[in-house]
């Protein structure tokens, strides 16, 4: 046999083992759970349900033998994904998102997406687009930064609520940070508005001592738990906050072979519908973590402002806003967020010490 047909063997000899492997759709659900088991054959062995629960993926998936399952990513999908490797079984997590064969058709139901699934993974498993989730213990530590970002956002709304309330009666609320706007505002109101509005104002004062804690915490992530952020904080603008969500959002360095390829993870590469001879200009995708984009798009902004430090990356950005046209300052805030997010990456990897002005001093 020749060189290239033994390949050619190995390779049909190991699509056999691939696809005669046991395969396990699972549509997850928050309280129960729907899967469909596929024999090496293609055909239903057995189709049910389970709790969604550590015990119920324990009673059905532990003593089962190795099998391929592929679930939806979802909010149960990352400790069950885990609990699923701990017993010997290989997981894929589908991005359904992208998968509009399963998430939009005309008789959608969970038994029919658990087959689909299954169906899909025996055959390429590249169909699913898989994603990398993170571990429970990252995701842990993520939902502290999500929880500081749900109180940021209602104090936004109570402070802007306070300022709506007092118009009426004849007030407007100075200008003032929210640290200093309950203490500021209190004694600029008559007595009755004030009594009115001292429960927001004491909610205001209550939700600042709980960010403040939080971002004790989180810097006690970024400097002990997480010191790789270090590397990333390098960067004028990109305070612990940015760098340690940008870490865990990741979860790994090694997950991208290429830095460039973060920008599209991020959702911050623009869409495009190139048909003939017509490639419109058109809004960025708006994939992946919407939390981190804006955290990218805050420190971006930070770096063109007037705040910002000489750079290669903010000589970039200024350039680009100042070539003038419809929204030339966003769509360079946009661009800078992206080229920001391949950056940190590149400075993860590497951990090189940061030169803002590396093109002037290669030069």
């Amino acid at each position: 046999m020749s060189k290239q047909g033994a390949v050619l063997a190995t390779k049909k000899s190991a699509r056999r083992v691939l696809v005669g492997a046991t395969t396990v759709g699972v549509d997850l659900g928050d309280q129960w759970s729907h899967y469909c088991i596929l024999d090496e054959d293609g055909e239903i062995t057995e189709e049910g349900r389970f709790r969604t629960s550590e015990s119920g993926v324990a009673k059905r998936f532990e003593d089962m033998d190795h099998a391929r399952v592929a679930m939806e990513a979802g909010t149960h999908s990352i400790w069950i994904s885990e609990q699923l490797k701990e017993y010997g079984h290989e997981v894929i997590v589908a991005n359904v998102t992208e998968l509009h064969a399963i998430s939009r058709n005309d008789s959608k139901s969970d038994r029919t997406d658990a087959e689909k699934l299954a169906r899909y993974a025996r055959l390429d498993p590249r169909i699913l687009r898989p994603i990398t989730h993170r571990t429970v213990e990252q995701q842990q530590a993520l939902t502290m930064i999500r929880a500081r970002d749900v109180l940021v956002r209602l104090r936004t709304a109570v402070v802007n609520a306070a300022r709506g309330l007092a118009k009426p009666c004849g007030y407007r609320l100075p200008a003032s940070s929210t640290r200093s706007f309950p203490a500021r505002c209190a004694g600029l109101l008559s007595e009755g508005l004030a009594a009115a509005l001292e429960p927001l104002f004491a909610q205001i004062a209550h939700m600042n001592a709980q960010i403040k804690l939080y971002d004790r915490a989180i810097l006690k992530l970024a400097t002990v738990t997480y010191p790789e952020t270090q590397a990333l904080t390098q960067v004028h603008g990109v305070g612990p906050l940015t760098a340690v969500t940008y870490v865990l959002t990741l979860g790994s360095k090694e997950r991208f072979e290429r830095s460039r390829d973060v920008g599209c993870y991020l959702g911050l590469r623009p869409k495009r519908s190139q048909s003939g001879d017509r490639d419109p200009q058109l809004r960025i995708t708006k994939a992946g973590n919407e939390y981190l984009r804006r955290l990218l798009t805050e420190c971006a902004n930070f770096i063109l402002g007037r705040f910002g430090k000489d750079s290669s990356l903010r000589r970039w950005g200024l350039h680009l806003a100042e070539r003038g046209g419809r929204n030339a300052r966003k769509k360079a805030i946009v661009a800078v967020a992206r080229k920001l997010a391949v950056l940190l990456h590149r400075l993860w990897v590497t951990d090189q010490p940061y030169v803002p002005l590396h093109e002037a001093q290669a030069a």
